[in-house]
């Protein structure tokens, strides 16, 4: 038996700022509950998934056979780690439009073959998806554009 060390490695980076980035979450921002959800509850959820992530890929890096490790994308490691990073950063600050606007661009720099129409259409569609769903669906208190950026 052998672990593939590739998804180790990735394993424990996704468990690793999941959780961090987690109780930094818990320990800073207002999560609410279910039915009443604060700014901090969407980055918490995600910072959940991304550590069950790290742990489910951690749990199948055993493996019979020895693969060849492939290169490392660092592109896409900092650009897919920086979006969540960025709209938990700037959410209260700017609003849900632009910080969604943010992570969504982060996130897709991080591919080398969308293009850029394809890129803002998927920036533009998330957006407005994320907002209908977010906002006007779940009604979490967040302003759609910080009124204080225009004084």
């Amino acid at each position: 038996m052998t672990w593939n060390r590739a998804d180790v490695a990735a394993g424990l980076i996704f468990l690793g700022i999941g959780s961090v980035l987690a109780v930094y979450a818990l320990a800073t921002l207002e999560i609410g509950s279910a039915a009443a959800m604060g700014p901090g509850f969407f980055p918490l959820a995600l910072c959940v998934i991304l550590a069950v992530l790290g742990a489910g890929i951690l749990f199948g890096a055993r493996n019979d056979e020895a693969e060849p490790a492939a290169p490392v994308n660092w592109r896409a490691v900092i650009f897919v780690m920086a979006a969540p990073i960025a709209f938990g950063m700037t959410l209260r600050s700017l609003g849900l439009v632009p910080s969604l606007v943010i992570a969504m661009s982060l996130a897709v720099t991080a591919s080398r073959t969308i293009g850029f129409l394809k890129g803002a259409a998927i920036v533009a569609g998330m957006t407005v998806f994320c907002v209908a769903v977010f906002y006007y669906g779940l009604r979490v208190p967040v302003e759609l554009v910080n009124s204080g950026l225009f004084h």
